[in-house]
C-alpha cells in the first residue's frame, strides 16, 4: 500500500509514471466500472470506460496521502461518482426530451413535479453509493452495520462526547494516519486530548472509528447527518 501511495504522489508531477500507473491498474478501472453498471464494460467501445479512465486520472490529482486513506478506495469513489454524474446527465437529456413532447401536447402540465422527482432519485442513488462505500470501509476495520448499532452509546451526551473524540482524530493527520495504518485507535494520544478515559474510548472503539471514517472520507450525505 505504501508503494502505491508513493507512486501516486510521484505521478502528480511525472507524466510517465502517471501513464504507467493508469496502464498497470486498467483492470481495476474496468472492474470498478463493470461493478457499477452491473454489466461488462468494453474498453474503446463503452463510454463508461473512458469516463472511468478520466476519473482515475482525476483521483491521482486529488488524492491526499496525509489523510491515511487507501488510494484505491478513494479512486473507486471518484469513478463511481463520475459515472453517476454521466448517467444523471443522460437521464436529464431524456427527461428534457420527454418534457418537450409533453409541452407540445399540454402547455398547462406541472413540470416541477417531474424535476423534483428526478432530483430526489439522483440524491437517493448518491446516498446508496455512499452507504455501499462506507460499508466497505467499515469492513476493513472488522465493523459491520449490525455491530455498529449495538456499539453506539445509548445516551445522547455520551454519543456527543464520542463524536467529539472522533472529530479530534479526523482533524489530526498524525492520529488519523495511525488509525488507518494500524486499524486501531491511538488510545494513548487520545486520552490526553479528550475528556474520555481510556476505558471509555475502548468501550466506544467501533462507534468512534465509524464516525472518524465519515468525517475523514468522501461522504457528503453521511457527514451532514453527523453535523446536523
Amino acid at each position: 500500500m505504501k508503494e502505491v501511495t508513493a507512486l501516486v504522489e510521484k505521478a502528480k508531477h511525472d507524466k510517465q509514471i502517471r501513464e504507467s500507473i493508469i496502464t498497470q491498474y486498467a483492470p481495476f478501472i474496468l472492474k470498478t466500472a463493470s461493478e457499477f453498471t452491473n454489466r461488462f464494460i468494453s474498453p474503446g467501445v463503452d463510454e463508461e470506460y473512458s469516463i472511468s479512465l478520466l476519473a482515475f486520472n482525476e483521483a491521482i490529482d486529488s488524492f491526499d496521502s496525509t489523510r491515511g486513506a487507501s488510494f484505491f478506495a478513494f479512486a473507486r469513489i471518484v469513478i463511481r461518482r463520475r459515472l453517476m454524474d454521466y448517467y444523471s446527465k443522460q437521464n436529464k437529456k431524456v427527461s428534457e426530451v420527454s418534457m418537450q413532447k409533453m409541452e407540445d401536447e399540454n402547455p398547462y402540465i406541472e413540470y416541477s413535479v417531474s424535476l423534483d422527482m428526478y432530483r430526489q432519485t439522483t440524491e437517493q442513488e448518491y446516498r446508496k453509493m455512499e452507504i455501499k462505500d462506507y460499508q466497505e470501509a467499515l469492513r476493513e476495520f472488522g465493523i459491520s452495520f449490525d455491530s455498529l448499532v449495538n456499539a453506539a452509546p445509548k445516551k445522547k451526551d455520551a454519543r456527543a462526547r464520542a463524536v467529539e473524540a472522533a472529530r479530534i482524530v479526523a482533524d489530526c493527520p498524525e492520529l488519523l494516519n495511525f488509525l488507518m495504518k494500524n486499524r486501531q485507535l491511538p488510545l494513548a494520544e487520545m486520552t490526553g486530548k479528550t475528556s474520555l478515559s481510556r476505558k471509555t474510548l475502548e468501550r466506544n472503539r467501533k462507534y468512534i472509528i465509524a464516525i472518524v471514517l465519515v468525517l475523514s472520507g468522501e461522504y457528503e450525505y453521511l457527514r451532514s447527518y453527523i453535523q446536523g
